[in-house]
Parts: structure tokens; C-alpha cells; sequence
């Protein structure tokens, strides 16, 4: 197969349109049968019809019911070319497939006995030959043929109109979806499934079923997730008036799927891991995690079903807007401050990491090799941040006024970000001329801060400078718009009034400074002190912020920021500086001495009796191996470890009887809540538990292996078994051997047993892994098993860059095994290389003989070769 790149620069509209397409499927034990006959239109005099097709068997092809001639059409690799057509034709494709040889888990596959699908984004095209592209959109009527015992569900896409038994042992679903919509989201599924349901009655007093269906015996665990599309729905009506349009939703979990759900229009197949959900099985970051996808999931019913996008360079025109959207939901389920911490959190440990390596790119990127390799962080995470920006500068009513213009003017579209950026600029009377730069520039940009205070005149002088480092292919970078929340406090800790004429206030009442120039200084008069700099609040632009404030100014903010955000940001700094000190000393052989004014300032948060806990929890946390791999020039993961342990050791030994007080406080709260307040108890709890566990005690070892054998829910448990699993103890084998013995039948739960033992800093960790790919739990065409187990590994920066072993030559045998069966995981797991050029020079030998020996070979798929041979 040609390994050609892409480019969007190239993009042309499509010479023919489809009315509508009719599929019928009947299902078989050993083949199914596609019969697509689509209603078509040539659009463009003289053009070839060529449509997409990967795989496939063809059986005939017929327009308007003639049978063409094998002179009359081509065949290629990967296209059905036929070169004339009339203008308006019936076309009638028959294909035959296999899907139960199908590995890919792209187009129609069999996992565990049912069939289902995933297109997105180009696995239609091994179902049928079709315009496999987003910008075509048609109406969907579909049938489905089965044996009636083996699969008595039949889904697909919209209304159910009516089910027929065949009186043969079979029987047949027919479904009609009277949106238009592009290929990408046709979905359907055949088996025998559990279902859960309910309803919901819209605002204009529509009652839509609700159905959510997982293999028998397990859809109990999936009250969670139907109550998170119940709250999904009655918040995207509250807050952005949009209702939603069909008779029927349905969710279905699925063991084999390649992401983590899809979002077909009223049938989205999802993960089990993000469906299946009890206090037994499942941890609090499990339960949160389900809310969110789940509404993430529902959301794209309008941004992504409703308007989809033009082609898939386009795609954070959809997913960085749902993404924004799920992030805001789950601010309003929880606490919107802690929420926002987590958010950046995932943002900096990813995507910061992916703008910095051999493969940044835009967030409307302009080119690729393979478009699977599009879906991700940048644009799904900072994607986000683009249109949190936008709500930034406009405010919540701005942003609000601008979304309803973008559905009036796109429902039923495939538009790009351009369109997007237009809808929201324009009736609030923004020139995002510049700050579409976020979409085409790839990069973090970094914004240079400096501080003067003039005592005689009452003026506090800001003066910033933006830059952003070269990425591949874009060595020169424009300024970007950038929006700046930010505070003056007094000695007090209280607000200021901010007398500058070029501060901007939104229609929220945020105080904003909008960045445009390389260079801008901002004066702030008409105070009679020194005031401390409060910047860059709830973290209102996805940059890298170079601001060498002094440390009193920071242990300021830490204790009395009236921002959330930047009290934790704070805390995050004051960390990061002492693991640089802690890295350079392990270097040049000196002793790791803490500084006393940190731990003084970190146990007073231990100590303070009125902070939350959830918010807490927070604090506690320091800098981790992935923000030091980012922010340090060498990677080195002895001394980053070292840093680390020295770090939180000292502050477990400096608070030993406060960490105990707090776990014994929150212990055994309430341990079935699914409240998420009660989470923040429990994670407080256990970031208490881990603290403790830092310092080899026997007396903390027992009380983690108590709270493993007594645990009333998986968040308890699975916090001692990772403690219990990175150490030498004699609890550790009994509680892993326990886990194992007590969820081995299920899917789901025995993956946190493999992250546990890929996670660990033990010097085995690497032989565990090894020979856990060996396991008779461990399935390496199963993604779930692979990301828990291999990616795990990988993103394990202390043991995947251990000198002392092969790491790397094992994970390249893993990734070339995998990608000749499924390229998507394989590409998946190509991150864990991005750090190559951090390396010491021998280390970075060693990864990159690796990394030329996978681009070697001729087999690899475009998905892994596109995202390794830039690391090279």
C-alpha cells in the first residue's frame, strides 16, 4: 500500500453527492453479506466516480440495476473506480467480508460474539465501497439479517421502524436515521446483550428511550452511565438550549474497541471500561471518568452529528469543541477549580509533551500520512483550550450568543474552524484575524514576564514578551492572541483595583489582558505599595509561563491567591524549583537537602484544618516524572526518581502523625458514596496513604495491606495494591495473587491489576511486564489489555529509560507484533519514543537503533512509520 502524505491544501470537494444509501446486511457465522445501494448524483461534468474501499470482496456492481462489466470499472488496493456514470444513478454495490478475521477493529468486526463497528475515521470503507470522506452526508435506512438466537439484538442508527422474523431461525431489523449524516458515524451491532433502561422527557416535553447494553450479567454496572446521559442531557439543554432529536439513544459496551467510545448518531458504542461501573469494580477516577465520556460522547450529537466537519484536518473543529464542552459539564457536576487543576494536568503531562517532540503539529494540522494518527491530545486537549480562549475574550454570554449562530448557520453542514471562529467573532463584534493562529501554529508558545514597581509614582510596570520555539516544519511563528486573567494583590491577599487602560474587562467580570505583540507593557497606577502579580488565572492560555518571581512573592500565592488554579500552580513551582536543585546535586554527587522554608509551607497545607480536601489532595501533589521529563534538558531517570523520593519522603517523615490523622479521618467514610465530595475524602485519604508508604515503615506497609483486604470499594483497594506492588514486602504477592484470583473473569477490572505491575519503580518492573505478556489473562489483539499493560510501561519514565536494561528493544518486538495486526494501537504505543532527543547521548543510541529497526520494516503500517521516522 502507497505511503503517501496528505495534504489539506489539496482538498477538493467531492464530484458526486448521495441522496440517500440503503444497506443490507445479512449476517453469517463465517461471512457477511453487504448489498449498499445508494441514490447518486454527478456533480462535476466528466469526472470518474472512485470510492473508497480497503479489504473488501466485491460481488457485483450494478447501475440501475445493470450489472457492469470487469472492463467497465477498476480495482485497486484501495479505491473502486469506475470511469463513467450518468448524471443521476441508482449504484448497487455487493461486498462480501470477514469479520471475525477482523484485528483492525476498524469497519465491521466480531468481538466476544457480537458484531459491531467503528468508522471513524476511515473504517467504512471496509464495509462497502463509498465516498469514505465527511463531507458527504446522506440519509441512512439499513437492515440487518441474523440467526435469532445468537443475535436476538439487532441495532443501527435512528428510528427502529420495524422487526421481522424470517421463520427460518433468523430474523431482520430495519432502521432509518432521518438526519443526513457522513459515513464516519454509521454504526451497528448484532448480538445478545443485557440491557438497562429509562427515559428522559426533553424541555418541549419529548419523551426519548434510553437503552444501555452490555454483555449479560454485567448491566447492572451500567445505572452510572445512564445516569450521566440523563444529566448530560438536561445540562447541554440548560446551558446551551440544544434538545436532543431523536425517539431513541443507546449505548453499547463493548470488550474490543480502539478508543475509548464513538458517538454515531443515537447508537454510540463504547469501551466497557467506560460503560461498566459498581463500587466493587470500579475506582472514583472510574466513575468521573464515565460521566465525562459519557456526556463527551452525547454532546457530539450537536457539535460533530449535527454540524460535522469539512474533512478530517478539521477535526478539533468538532472534537476540541466537545471536549471544551465535557470539561465545563463535569466543572458544574464537581468543583469547577479542582476541575480545571485536573484538566491542565492532563494537558501539561501530554500534550505540552507532544508540542515539544518530533511530532507537534497545529491543531488544524496541514498534512499527515495516516488521519487516525489525528485524534490526539492537541487536537482533542488543546483544541479545547482554543475554544475556552474564545469564551475567555467574549465571556460565557458571548460565547453562548456565538454558539447559537453557529448552529444557525451550519446545522447540517461539514464546516471548518474558519466557519466555527466566524460564528463566534462576529455577533460579538471580534476580529479573530489573529487568533486563528492557534489553529494553524503548532508549538506552546512561551510569554516572558517582567516586573518593575515605582514607589515614588504609585506605578507597577508588566512587560511581556511572546515567543514560541521552532516545531517541525514551522521555524518562524507569528504572534499569537493571546488572553491573560490576571490580579494584583496587597500584602493582605486581597484584590486591587486595576487601573490600566489596557486591561479588559469580559462580560463575566474577568480582568484580561489580550496579548498581541511580541513585546507590550502594561502600567498599573494609583498604588501605594508593592503589589504581588496574580497571572495567568484559571490557566487562560495553554502556554509555558517564564516569570522569575521571588520566592516570597510565591510562597505569597501559594498561601492567599484568591485563585484556586494559581494557589496549586504555586505549589507546583515552589516543587518543580526544588526537584531542579535535587536533580543537579544527584549529578555532581552531593547530598539532596530539602529546603525547610518548602517543607514548612507544605505542611502547613497538611495542617490547615478549613481547606478542602478534594483541594487538597491537590496540593499534596508534587511535579511528576513527566513534567521533569519536559522541563529538564536530559532525561535522566535515576535522578529524576531519586528527586522525587527524596521530596516526598522528607515531607512524609517532616508530617507523619498529621498524613496518619488525616487517613484515619476520612477512612472508612461513607465507602459506597459516589458522592464527589466523598471522593475528595477518599483521595485525600489515600494521598496520605502513599505519602506514608514513601517511608518503608512496617507498621504503614500493614495498614495498606489491611485497607487491600478490607477495602469496601476498588478506590481503596486499588490504592494499596499499587502501593503494595511497588514494594518488597511479603504483602505484595498475596494481594496481587488475591486481585487476580478474585476478578480473572473479568475483562475490565484486571487491567488495573496490569497497570499496577507496569507502574512500579522496581528494578523487576521490566521482567514483570515481560512476563505478563506471556499471561493467559493478557490478549495482545485486546487494546484495553495493551494500553494497560504496554502503555502503561512506556509512560513509565523511571523503568521504560532504565539503562541497566532492554526496554526499548522489547517494546519495538511488541509494537512491530502489534501494528501487523492492529496499526491503531500500535501507533499508540509509538509515544513512548517521544522523548529521544532528552536523552544522554548513549541511551539515545540505544532508542534510536530501536527506532530505525521498526521504520525498517517495509510491512510497518503508515499510522506507526508516520509517527516514528520523525524521531530518527
Amino acid at each position: 500500500m502507497k505511503q503517501e502524505k496528505i495534504y489539506l491544501k489539496d482538498y477538493k470537494g467531492p464530484a458526486f453527492s448521495v441522496d440517500s444509501i440503503n444497506l443490507d446486511f445479512v449476517i453469517n457465522e463465517d461471512f457477511c453479506r453487504v448489498v449498499a445501494k445508494s441514490k447518486m448524483n454527478r456533480t462535476e461534468d466528466g469526472a470518474e466516480l472512485r470510492l473508497n474501499g480497503v479489504e473488501l470482496k466485491l460481488v457485483s456492481v450494478k447501475i440501475d440495476g445493470t450489472p457492469l462489466k470487469t472492463d467497465q470499472y477498476q480495482i485497486t488496493e484501495e479505491e473502486l473506480i469506475i470511469p463513467s456514470t450518468p448524471k443521476k444513478f441508482e449504484l448497487e454495490i455487493e461486498t462480501e467480508l470477514q469479520p471475525q478475521h477482523n484485528t483492525s477493529l476498524e469497519g465491521l468486526y466480531k468481538s466476544n460474539g457480537i458484531f459491531c463497528t467503528q468508522c471513524e475515521a476511515q473504517g467504512f470503507r471496509k464495509i462497502t465501497y463509498f465516498l469514505d470522506r465527511p463531507d458527504v452526508m446522506t440519509s441512512y435506512s439499513v437492515t440487518i439479517e441474523a440467526d435469532k438466537k445468537k443475535y436476538p439484538v439487532l441495532l443501527s442508527n435512528g428510528d427502529r421502524i420495524k422487526i421481522e422474523d424470517l421463520g427460518n431461525g433468523r430474523h431482520k431489523a430495519f432502521w432509518r436515521d432521518p438526519h443526513k449524516k457522513p459515513c464516519y458515524l454509521f454504526a451497528l451491532v448484532a448480538g445478545d446483550l443485557g440491557v438497562i433502561r429509562d427515559t428522559f422527557t426533553t424541555s418541549s416535553g419529548r419523551k426519548v428511550n434510553l437503552e444501555v447494553y452490555a454483555v449479560h450479567g454485567k448491566q447492572e454496572r451500567c445505572w452510572h452511565a445512564m445516569e450521566s446521559l440523563k444529566k448530560s442531557m438536561k445540562w447541554d439543554e440548560e446551558t446551551f438550549g440544544l434538545e436532543y432529536d431523536l425517539n431513541d439513544y443507546m449505548i453499547v459496551a463493548i470488550d474490543d474497541f480502539n478508543a475509548g467510545a464513538m458517538e454515531n448518531k443515537g447508537l454510540n458504542i463504547f469501551n466497557s471500561r467506560l460503560v461498566l461501573a459498581d463500587s466493587n469494580s470500579a475506582t472514583d477516577v472510574d466513575f468521573h471518568s464515565i460521566e465525562s465520556v459519557v456526556a463527551h460522547e452525547y454532546f457530539h450529537n450537536w457539535t460533530g452529528n449535527r454540524v460535522t466537519l469539512r474533512d478530517w484536518f478539521q477535526l478539533s473543529l468538532k472534537e476540541g469543541l466537545t471536549v471544551f464542552r465535557d470539561q465545563e459539564f463535569s466543572a458544574d457536576m464537581t468543583d469547577r477549580g479542582v476541575q480545571r487543576i485536573e484538566d491542565v494536568d492532563a494537558l501539561r503531562t501530554g500534550q505540552f509533551a507532544e508540542d515539544a517532540g518530533p511530532n507537534s503539529h497545529p491543531v488544524r494540522p496541514e498534512s499527515c500520512m495516516a488521519v487516525d494518527n489525528f485524534f490526539t491530545m492537541t487536537i482533542y486537549e488543546k483544541g479545547s483550550e482554543v475554544i475556552r480562549m474564545m469564551q475567555t475574550i467574549v465571556g460565557r454570554k458571548g460565547f453562548r450568543k456565538g454558539m447559537d449562530e453557529y448552529f444557525k448557520r451550519h446545522d447540517g453542514q461539514a464546516v471548518t474552524t474558519e466557519d466555527f471562529a466566524a460564528a463566534i467573532a462576529e455577533p460579538n463584534g471580534k476580529d479573530f484575524t489573529q487568533f486563528k493562529r492557534w489553529y494553524h501554529q503548532s508549538g506552546t508558545p512561551v510569554v516572558h514576564v517582567t516586573e518593575a514597581y515605582d514607589q515614588a509614582k504609585g506605578e507597577y510596570t508588566l512587560s511581556l514578551e511572546q515567543t514560541c520555539p521552532p516545531t517541525p516544519n514551522q521555524p518562524h511563528k507569528e504572534p499569537f492572541h493571546i488572553p491573560l486573567m490576571m490580579g494584583l494583590l496587597d500584602k493582605n491577599g486581597k484584590e486591587l483595583a486595576l487601573n490600566c487602560d489596557k486591561i479588559q474587562v469580559n462580560t463575566d467580570g474577568k480582568n484580561l489582558i489580550e496579548l498581541k505583540e511580541r513585546k507590550e507593557t502594561f502600567v498599573f497606577k494609583g498604588l501605594k505599595e508593592r503589589p504581588v502579580l496574580s497571572f495567568l488565572r484559571e490557566f487562560s492560555a495553554p502556554i509555558n509561563l517564564r516569570w522569575e518571581a521571588g520566592e516570597d512573592d510565591l510562597y505569597f500565592l501559594m498561601e492567599k491567591d484568591t485563585d484556586s488554579f494559581n494557589r496549586r500552580e504555586m505549589a507546583q513551582k515552589l516543587g518543580l524549583n526544588l526537584l531542579h536543585n535535587l536533580i543537579a546535586r544527584h549529578r555532581e554527587g552531593k547530598p539532596l537537602n530539602i529546603d525547610n522554608r518548602y517543607l514548612k509551607a507544605i505542611s502547613a497545607t497538611i495542617r490547615d484544618a478549613d481547606m478542602d480536601p478534594s483541594f487538597k489532595a491537590k496540593m499534596l501533589q508534587i511535579p511528576s516524572h513527566a513534567i521533569l521529563a519536559q522541563e529538564e534538558e536530559v532525561l535522566d531517570s535515576e535522578a529524576f526518581h531519586n528527586a522525587r523520593i527524596t521530596l516526598r519522603s522528607a515531607i512524609a517523615r517532616e508530617n507523619r502523625t498529621q498524613l496518619l490523622d488525616i487517613y484515619h479521618k476520612y477512612h472508612g467514610v461513607e465507602p459506597k458514596s459516589h458522592d464527589p465530595k466523598v471522593f475528595g475524602h477518599r483521595a485525600l485519604k489515600n494521598q496520605a496513604l502513599h505519602y506514608l508508604a514513601e517511608l518503608h515503615d512496617l507498621e504503614i506497609l500493614a495498614i495498606a495491606n489491611k485497607q487491600y483486604w478490607e477495602a469496601q470499594n476498588m478506590t481503596d483497594r486499588m490504592t494499596a495494591l499499587m502501593i503494595l506492588a511497588d514494594t518488597e514486602s511479603e504483602f505484595r504477592d498475596k494481594a496481587l495473587s488475591d486481585f487476580y484470583n478474585n476478578w480473572k473473569n473479568d475483562s475490565v477490572v484486571i487491567n488495573k491489576w496490569f497497570t499496577a505491575q507496569a507502574t512500579t519503580t522496581r528494578k523487576q518492573t521490566l521482567e514483570d511486564v515481560k512476563a505478563l505478556t506471556k499471561h493467559p489473562a493478557f490478549n495482545i489483539t485486546n487494546p484495553n489489555n495493551v494500553y494497560s499493560l504496554l502503555r502503561a510501561f512506556g509512560a513509565n519514565i523511571v523503568r521504560f529509560n532504565d539503562p541497566k536494561t532492554d526496554a526499548y528493544e522489547f517494546y519495538a518486538d511488541k509494537i512491530l507484533e502489534i501494528d501487523a495486526k492492529n496499526p491503531q494501537v500500535a501507533a499508540r504505543l509509538c509515544a513512548a519514543f517521544n522523548f529521544v532527543k532528552k536523552l544522554d547521548p548513549v541511551m539515545k543510541e540505544k532508542a534510536i537503533k530501536q527506532i530505525k529497526r521498526m521504520v525498517a520494516v517495509e510491512s510497518l503500517s503508515k499510522n506507526s512509520r508516520e509517527l516514528l521516522q520523525s524521531s530518527i
